[in-house]
Formats: structure tokens, C-alpha cells, sequence
């Protein structure tokens, strides 16, 4: 019989706890589910090991980005496969995997859903599925980790901080095909469309093509903005003048100033250098029954 391993990231929320269980009650009643709550940062990818010694599981993770990101930390590149609930406040890989957002939908998918496989990311050792980067997008995840509330909110109003003080820099990108320095704001390297709350980062990127689509944003100023953000809710951020857009394989990031690179949202220390690589067929992911391609 098939089994489901939940790993629950805790801060969703009593509320939503109360209502994973009515719908875990309702749609898998004749299914073996176990139940896990994180403690603490990190400690998804440590119940995620668990579950690597079960027979014929499904992890599924509950909660946002984040958190599916540190369970994949386990899961890339074995059998074992993974479900989300999406519960996050961007949820940019369920969005780009067409799993409800609605969490009785989601749990319902459990039972009807198919796997795909897909495509990984790997930012210097730390898998990713959506994207990686560097820049100001990585620095603001990093004002942000140390913080207890999240949401769209909490990103925009550290965007606004630090915006202003934020200095753009000179970066080295070595890939097979091309060698190339230039300014930029940030450079985001994606694996999925979605950076989340609906704003594709790469329009055009696919989970099962074997390629990163990489997005260098020049500069953002209060002058060119708006356009870019119109430009990324309306899918066609890869086609605004003020970004050098291009696919590859593996890319090497390299700067004086670089010290921090972001992986799906969560904020990692670096020394300069940041190199990442697409890892083929790395992971099995159910989605909807009718979507045949991510």
C-alpha cells in the first residue's frame, strides 16, 4: 500500500493544521499517512532522511518554497518521490506545477494525482528547483532569514529598505558558451518560471528541458521599475531591455563582492564565488493528472 510522509513546517499555523487534518481525514482515509512537525530551520531535511528508509512513500511537504527546498536537500537524485501543499506566501513552484493553492484541492491531488520527473538546480552544493541567484534578490533573503514573520509584506517593505543602499556589482559569468563581465542589479539563474505571488522571473524556463534560464537585470531604477515589474507579471520579463537573457547548462558567478546566493528564497553564505548546474531527471514530483509537461 502506498504511504504518505508529511512534513509540516509548524509556523502554518494551528488553523491550518486543524484543516490539513479534515482534508488528510476526508481524501486519504485508506492510506498509511504519517505526520511530522519541524522544530527549527533545517529540520525538514533531517525528516526528509527519515523517510528516505520507508518502502513505496510519497514525502509531502507542507508549507512554502522554503521548505520544500530543504526537504529536496534528501530527496534529489533518489527514488523517493515528493508532493507539496503549498501553505507559503509566493509558492512559486506549485504555481508552476499547476498544484492547488487551496489546501483541501491540494490533499485531494494526493489521491489522484501522477509523477513527473524533473529537472534540479545546484547553487554550490544546495539543490533548488525554482531558482538560484545572487545580487539583491539573495542580499534581501538574507535581511529576511533572521526575521519570524514572512509573506509579500515583509518582502516588499525589505525591498523598499534596502533598495536604496544597495550598490549594484561587477560579476564574471563563465559558461561553455560564452564569458562574459557585466553590472548588474541582480542575476537570477532559474530552473522554473515562477519567483512567486504570480511574478515569472523566466517566462520561457521548463523543469524537464535539461537548461537554466539565466536573467541578468542590468540596473532597477525608480525610473525603470514599474516597467519590470509589469514586465514580470505579464511573462515577458526575458524581453525587457534592461536584462541580458540567455540559456545554459552550468554557469560559474564570480565577484569580489559576491557573498551571499539565494535558493529557492532561503539565503546561503558564499566567498566570491557561486557555481550552478543543472542536474537532469533529478526528481519526482506529483502534479495533476492532466499536465503532462512542466
Amino acid at each position: 500500500m502506498q504511504s504518505f510522509f508529511f512534513i509540516i513546517n509548524s509556523r502554518i499555523g494551528s488553523e491550518k493544521i486543524k484543516q490539513l487534518q479534515s482534508a488528510i481525514d476526508t481524501y486519504l482515509s485508506d492510506k498509511q499517512v504519517q505526520l511530522t512537525y519541524t522544530a527549527y530551520g533545517g529540520h525538514a531535511t533531517l525528516l526528509a532522511q527519515e523517510a528516505l528508509q520507508l518502502k513505496d512513500t510519497v514525502v509531502v511537504a507542507v508549507g512554502g518554497d522554503g521548505t520544500v527546498n530543504e526537504v529536496i536537500q534528501q530527496l534529489a537524485c533518489t527514488n523517493v518521490p515528493l508532493a507539496i501543499i503549498p501553505t507559503g506566501s509566493g509558492n512559486g513552484l506549485a504555481r508552476h506545477c499547476q498544484i492547488p493553492i487551496i489546501m483541501t484541492q491540494a490533499v485531494a491531488l494526493l489521491a489522484t494525482g501522477h509523477l513527473l520527473t524533473i529537472d534540479l538546480g545546484k547553487a554550490n552544493e544546495k539543490y533548488f528547483i525554482s531558482n538560484a541567484g545572487v545580487g539583491f534578490d539573495a542580499w534581501v533573503c538574507n535581511t529576511i532569514k533572521t526575521t519570524k514573520s514572512r509573506g509579500l509584506k515583509m518582502y516588499v517593505w525589505k525591498v523598499i529598505k534596502h533598495y536604496f543602499s544597495y550598490h549594484k556589482d561587477l560579476y564574471t559569468l563563465t559558461t561553455d558558451e560564452k564569458y562574459l563581465k557585466q553590472h548588474a542589479f541582480f542575476l537570477n539563474i532559474a530552473n522554473g518560471k515562477e519567483f512567486g505571488y504570480g511574478f515569472q522571473i523566466a517566462p520561457e524556463a521548463s523543469l524537464q528541458d535539461g537548461l537554466l534560464d539565466v536573467i541578468l537585470a542590468k540596473s532597477i531604477t525608480p525610473f525603470n521599475g514599474f516597467k519590470f515589474v509589469i514586465d514580470g507579471w505579464r511573462k515577458r520579463l526575458h524581453k525587457n531591455k534592461n536584462c541580458i537573457y540567455f540559456k545554459t547548462k552550468k554557469i560559474k558567478i564570480e565577484s569580489p563582492q559576491l557573498r551571499y546566493f539565494q535558493t529557492d528564497g532561503d539565503a546561503h553564505d558564499c566567498n566570491g564565488i557561486c557555481e550552478i548546474t543543472l542536474i537532469e531527471n533529478a526528481l519526482n514530483i506529483m502534479v495533476p493528472s492532466e499536465i503532462k509537461h512542466l
